[in-house]
C-alpha cells in the first residue's frame, strides 16, 4: 500500500517505522529539517519538505494514487485540512489525529463526513479508555475487548504464589472454555503448545468469553481487589479524560488528581464534578506521603514527562500502592521500564497505532491490537465466503506458525475453538499472530487467498 504521513513527531515516526518494516510504500511530509534528517538517517522511506496543507507537497508525494493519508501533526486544524484535500485528490482512506475535545464533542453535524476523515484518532483519549478498563480489572496488566465486548483478552503475570507455575498448559483445568493465546517471556513472545510449561514472571494473554472471564481467572488461581480509590498524576488531556470516565463509575470511585501547573489545576477543577484536584509536585515524596497515596488502589502517572512518570510510579510502588500504571511516550525504553517494578506500562503511540492499522490490513478486518512492544497483533476479522479456510477443520489447516485462533463469534454465540472447529463464511475471528505470520493469516481468510 502507498501511505502518506503528514508530520514526523512521535506518532508519525512510529507509524512510518512500523509500515516501512512491513514493506509498504511510505512517504512522509515534514517541515522540520531536524526531523527530516532523523527520518532519512534511520528509515528507508521518502521524505518531502513541506506542509500537509500544501497542494504542491501533497502532489509531490503522489496523493492522487495514495491508499492512505495519515495526518498526525501537532495541529488539529492542519490534520483536518490535509484529510479534506487528500479526499478531494482521490486518496482512499484518511486518518487524522484530533486532540481538542471541542472538535470531538460536535453534535450538530458529522465532522468526519464534513472533512472527509475516515478515522479520527485521539491518543490521549484512547489511553484514558484503556486505563479505565484496567481499573475494572486491576489484576490484569492490560485489557482488551472484541466482538462488541463479548470476548475479553487479559494480560496476566504469573507471580510466586501462582498455582500454574511449572505446569504444562495441557494439564490445566479447562472446565470453563478459554485459550492462552500467547506467553511473553523475557522479552520474547511465543504461541504456546500444550507441552509448554508456565514459568515465574511469564505474562500470559488469556482469552475467554467476557461473561466467563472472572470464573476462568478463579479457575486458574488469579484473584482481584476492588478499585475504590485512584490517584492520577498529571492533569493534562489524558488525566482529564480518565477522571471524566471514572467519575461515571458505579459505585463511585474516590478520585484525586495531582497537577503541578496551577492554571491547569484550576481549569480542570472547575470542569470535573467529583474529583479532588491538588496543586503540587507529584515527584515530592513528602507530598505523596501527606496525601496518603498508600491508600490508593491505583496510581496512574500520565504527565508529559516519561522520567517523572517512571520516578513517581516507583515512589508510589515503594510506598505500598496496590497497582501502578505508567504512561511512556518513548517506546524504545519500554523493555527497560518493564523491569523496574511498575505493574503496567502503556504507550499512547502503540494504542493509537493499533487503531490505525485496522485500515492497513487486507480482508474484512474489524480491529487490530498491538501486543508486546509491537512484536505481535491480535486481529479481529471476518472469514470471507471464498476463503481457503472455509469448510475445513482447524487441525487440518496449515495454520501459520506463531499464530492462534483465540475465539470465534458465530450467530451471536462465542466459541472457544479446538482442533475440530470447522470454519464457516462470515465467522468473526479473534486471531493472535506474531508479525512474521500476519500476512499469511490475512490470505488464509480472504477471498481467493493463497
Amino acid at each position: 500500500m502507498k501511505v502518506i504521513i503528514i508530520g514526523a513527531g512521535k506518532v508519525g515516526f512510529s507509524m512510518a517505522q512500523l509500515l516501512s518494516a512491513e514493506n509498504h510504500d511510505v512517504i512522509v511530509i515534514e517541515q522540520s529539517p531536524a526531523r527530516q534528517q532523523i527520518l532519512e538517517d534511520t528509515l528507508d522511506i521518502q521524505v518531502i519538505y513541506g506542509s500537509g496543507s500544501s497542494t504542491s507537497a501533497l502532489e509531490s508525494a503522489g496523493v492522487h494514487n495514495a491508499d492512505m493519508l495519515l495526518a498526525v501533526t501537532e495541529s488539529d486544524e492542519l490534520n483536518m485540512v490535509a484529510c479534506l484535500l487528500a479526499k478531494k485528490y482521490g486518496t482512499k482512506t484518511t486518518v487524522a489525529r484530533v486532540r481538542n475535545p471541542e472538535y470531538l464533542e460536535v453534535t450538530a453535524f458529522s465532522l468526519n463526513e464534513l472533512m472527509g476523515i475516515d478515522l479520527i484518532i485521539n491518543p490521549e483519549r484512547v489511553t484514558a479508555l484503556e486505563i479505565a478498563e484496567i481499573a475494572k480489572n486491576p489484576e490484569a496488566l492490560n485489557v482488551d475487548y472484541y466482538a462488541d465486548g463479548k470476548v475479553q483478552l487479559l494480560e496476566l503475570e504469573l507471580k510466586a504464589d501462582s498455582p500454574l507455575l511449572e505446569k504444562p498448559i495441557k494439564s490445566l483445568d479447562t472446565s470453563i472454555p478459554y485459550n492462552i493465546v500467547s506467553i511473553a517471556r523475557q522479552h520474547n513472545m511465543l504461541v504456546p503448545s500444550g507441552d509448554d510449561v508456565l514459568k515465574l514472571g511469564d505474562h500470559i494473554h488469556l482469552m475467554a468469553r467476557t461473561a466467563d472471564m472472572k470464573a476462568v481467572e478463579r479457575l486458574l488461581g488469579f484473584y482481584w481487589h476492588k478499585v475504590e480509590q485512584v490517584t492520577i498524576l498529571g492533569g493534562g488531556r489524558t488525566g482529564y479524560y480518565l477522571a471524566q470516565i471514572l467519575e461515571q463509575n458505579k459505585p463511585a470511585i474516590n478520585l484525586k488528581i495531582i497537577e503541578k501547573d496551577l492554571d491547569r489545576a484550576e481549569k480542570i477543577s472547575q470542569k470535573l464534578k467529583n474529583t479532588l484536584v491538588i496543586h503540587g509536585d507529584g515527584s515530592d515524596y513528602g507530598l505523596l506521603e501527606e496525601e496518603n497515596i498508600v491508600a490508593s488502589d491505583l496510581f496512574v502517572a500520565v504527565t508529559d514527562d516519561d522520567k517523572i512518570n517512571l520516578l513517581c510510579s516507583l515512589i508510589a510502588s515503594n510506598l505500598g500502592v496496590k497497582k501502578t500504571i505508567c504512561q511512556m511516550k518513548r517506546t524504545e525504553v519500554l523493555p527497560l521500564a518493564e523491569q523496574i517494578g511498575i505493574d503496567t506500562i502503556l504507550s499512547p503511540r502503540l494504542l493509537a497505532a493499533g487503531a490505525i492499522l485496522k485500515y492497513m490490513r487486507v480482508g474484512d478486518i474489524i480491529s487490530v491490537t498491538l501486543l508486546g512492544e509491537e512484536r505481535a497483533e491480535m486481529l479481529e476479522l471476518l472469514v470471507q465466503p471464498a476463503a481457503t479456510a472455509v469448510g475445513k477443520e482447524l487441525q487440518h489447516i496449515a495454520f501459520p506458525r506463531g499464530s492462534m485462533v483465540g475465539a470465534v463469534l458465530r450467530d451471536d454465540q462465542v466459541i472457544i475453538p479446538d482442533g475440530t472447529f470447522t470454519f464457516k463464511p462470515y465467522d468473526h475471528l479473534m486471531v493472535f499472530s506474531l508479525l512474521k505470520s500476519i500476512h499469511k493469516i490475512e490470505r488464509l481468510f480472504q477471498n481467493g487467498g493463497k
